[in-house]
């Protein structure tokens, strides 16, 4: 079970968007499905696009609703710790069991980051044809 996946290559901004609003999903204590309601969108919504196997994931049609979702009074709010470098990324991940309240090992899945490596691209598109699978 040691397995190490690896996703397709996207731009550092969109992984740190996606950290950041699980960040803030959290704080205010709201479930996956409960910002897809809030978002107004299917309740697999930010499930998908917080998970590294779905290609899913907020663009930025979604960015002035996640800002008024979280009240949010600017889109810098998004980024707290200032707009990531200008690269693309691919996130080499393995598949371990969620942990049940009780601390025990749950028979659902997470994605736990092993390492998060620069792609030297041109374009998306040509990372992912290198790097994605």
């Amino acid at each position: 079970m040691n397995r190490i996946y690896e996703s397709k290559a996207i731009y550092r901004i969109e992984y740190q968007l996606i950290i950041n609003v699980k960040k803030f999903r959290v704080n205010n204590n709201w479930s996956q499905e409960a910002l897809s309601a809030k978002l107004r969108f299917a309740s697999t919504f930010v499930g998908s696009c917080e998970s590294l196997d779905q290609p899913q994931k907020y663009n930025l049609r979604h960015i002035g609703l996640l800002k008024k979702v979280f009240g949010f009074k600017s889109l810098d709010d998004l980024f707290p710790g200032g707009i990531p470098a200008d690269e693309q990324i691919i996130i080499r991940y393995k598949k371990v069991p969620k942990k049940k309240a009780d601390g025990t090992p749950s028979k659902l899945m997470e994605n736990e980051i092993v390492e998060i490596v620069v792609v030297d691209a041109e374009t998306k598109a040509e990372g992912n044809k290198h790097g994605g699978k």
